[in-house]
């Protein structure tokens, strides 16, 4: 971690626009919330408030959505959330970050009660599932799918058994239909329309949504691409991004293309090579492996925070394909929280 964050201040030192990578500096700020939230959530008394309190407002948000998407209460001032696309106060870029985290969290948290509760549980996680694939965010569909399957996987080998088996292929069985057929079924197969370059005959409103979104993304890594190759080793420097995608464009753009101003390219991992070259890169993907890692190396089976360190690293492994996942910052706030939160779980119940 202090050798990703370390790329952030020294990458000023060979930055191609200076004013704006002071800029991106001051984003960070939320890293700092790390310790801070460890520490404060030492005590399982702290730790479990905080997680039933979370729980409760994201649960309440919910309501907000229901309510929202039958036009029942004013929408927010939030991008990205309106009636048609109710995502209460969060948006939809991080919705189904959020949810899909806190869904997967909950299917944990119902195996290891031994009461009824576990319903409870159960169903608050496919309600959160339900509204995840009624919003339009493709990225949060696959966090979803993937925090589910981790959750099933970390299970089986630890307690596995035909019974335990049989339940989880069940349940991806039905996100996986849900995802197919569900209400997010346009936006899903528009993508893939896009990506395969099938896409043909008359396109309904989020099919047209879909293609266009996955078509420019696409466009803006065969770009990013491009521009690291010119500098692979160091990259442009922090904040150069903006400017070298501008000046990548006005030098290649011909006849009715027109430049498309970008502060970064929808994808973290492109954004960390054209910042810093390869250095940049192998940073972030040792970051994320460690904090994966870190979440996998103790059993699950007696632990209640613990999983929130793996399910937000896979979290932002998987949605950084598609955005700055680091620097999102309701998404990256809300994983370095919950980050801290699992940190701060005794990894055995003798301490």
């Amino acid at each position: 971690m202090m050798l990703y964050l370390a790329l952030v201040p020294l990458g000023l030192l060979w930055s191609s626009d200076l004013e704006w990578g002071q800029r991106i500096l001051a984003r960070h700020w939320f890293w700092m919330l790390l310790p801070v939230v460890t520490m404060a959530l030492s005590s399982e008394r702290n730790r479990n408030i905080f997680l039933v309190t979370t729980s409760f407002g994201l649960t309440v948000n919910l309501a907000f959505c229901v309510l929202q998407a039958n036009g029942l209460i004013e929408s927010p001032a939030v991008a990205g959330s309106a009636v048609g696309n109710a995502t209460g106060h969060i948006g939809h870029t991080s919705f189904g970050f959020i949810y899909g985290v806190w869904a997967a969290w909950l299917l944990h948290m119902g195996l290891i009660c031994r009461n009824n509760t576990r319903w409870l549980l159960w169903g608050l996680a496919s309600w959160a599932v339900v509204m995840v694939f009624l919003a339009q965010g493709k990225s949060g569909y696959i966090v979803t799918l993937v925090a589910f399957l981790l959750v099933a996987v970390k299970w089986l080998q630890e307690v596995g058994g035909r019974r335990m088996f049989v339940s989880f292929a069940f349940v991806l069985l039905v996100l996986s239909m849900f995802a197919a057929l569900g209400p997010g079924k346009e936006r899903v197969l528009g993508t893939w329309e896009a990506l395969t370059g099938t896409a043909q005959g008359k396109l309904n409103s989020d099919q047209m949504v879909a293609v266009s979104s996955a078509t420019a993304r696409l466009e803006w890594w065969k770009m990013s691409y491009n521009i690291w190759l010119e500098q692979p080793l160091l990259g442009v420097g922090t904040g150069g991004f903006p400017k070298a995608s501008a000046n990548w464009q006005a030098g290649h753009m011909t006849g009715m293309e027109f430049a498309v101003p970008l502060v970064h390219p929808h994808n973290q991992y492109l954004l960390s090579m054209v910042r810093w070259g390869v250095v940049g890169l192998l940073a972030l993907l040792a970051l994320l492996c460690f904090w994966i890692r870190t979440g996998t190396a103790s059993p699950w089976r007696d632990r209640v925070a613990l999983p929130l360190v793996t399910l937000t690293g896979v979290a932002l492994l998987v949605d950084g394909l598609s955005t700055a996942s680091l620097e999102e910052h309701f998404s990256t706030i809300f994983a370095l929280i919950l980050l801290a939160t699992g940190l701060s779980e005794p990894l055995s119940q003798d301490v």
